[in-house]
């Protein structure tokens, strides 16, 4: 029955109670609100006591927060050249530079991949000194060939840029500051999107940059794809000794 029923049919009842609507509060702020990082997302640090790489953008390295033991595995690692308490790496610098000169000569079809090859090889060199690079060298038999490391990402830079309608940018990560994604690469620096061209494919992350397959991103081109599979390795640790670290291998980025 009722208020308005009850209210007629008893004359001198008391009135009905009024329905209350007790104020909760705002609650609890989504995860983008926050700055905590949201589902789907993907999480960078920088770590204590380095430089920012020169492929990483000034914007999201000064607005990412500092490693620390409790920094989630599936964050990516930013930062190289300690220069702490054990003191500066001018080895680390003078790797930097030659990875990167390598890859501004890396394009080209004809000599690109000596340049990448023998940047490679300094990188492993250096790498095996490194606790913190050495897991990431790839072992390989010495009967298997050399990557043809620029064909496969001449290929892909080109079908990446079709599949995201020219957007540069290679890989989004989540900008605590801003709360909202942004791109983890300058794209000012040519060479640092051309590596990362096939970042998604290669590292098997599916979160990071626009998703695509391998297939997609090598064009449905048979060899660029096993360029794939013989190079990602390789393409993991240069990107870690420019101070982009992906998970260790095992760890789900998203």
């Amino acid at each position: 029955m009722s208020c308005l029923l009850a209210l007629s049919a008893t004359v001198g009842a008391a009135g009905c109670a009024s329905t209350e609507y007790v104020n909760e509060g705002p609650g609890q702020p989504t995860p983008r609100a926050s700055g905590s990082l949201p589902p789907g997302s993907v999480g960078v640090c920088k770590q204590p006591f380095t430089k920012r790489p020169p492929i990483v953008s000034e914007e999201l390295w000064a607005h990412a927060k500092v490693c620390t033991p409790r920094t989630p595995a599936s964050y990516i690692r930013l930062g190289y050249a300690k220069d702490g308490s054990a003191g500066a790496d001018p080895e680390a610098e003078q790797l930097v530079e030659r990875v990167l000169a390598a890859l501004a000569e890396g394009t080209d079809p004809d000599d690109g991949n000596n340049k990448m090859t023998s940047a490679i090889r300094a990188v492993r060199a250096y790498a095996a000194k490194r606790d913190e690079l050495r897991a990431r060298i790839v072992r390989e038999s010495p009967a298997e060939r050399a990557c043809d490391v620029t064909y496969l990402l001449n290929t892909t830079s080109a079908a990446r840029s079709k599949l995201s309608g020219g957007d540069a940018c290679t890989a989004e990560v989540f900008d605590p500051e801003a709360r909202a994604d942004r791109c983890l690469f300058d794209t000012k620096r040519p060479e640092g999107l051309w590596l990362s061209s096939g970042w998604s494919c290669m590292t098997f992350t599916g979160a990071l940059g626009n998703e695509a397959s391998c297939h997609q991103l090598c064009g449905y081109d048979d060899y660029c794809t096993r360029q794939v599979y013989c190079a990602a390795g390789d393409v993991n640790l240069l990107l870690c000794a420019l101070g982009v670290c992906l998970p260790e291998p095992g760890v789900k980025v998203d």
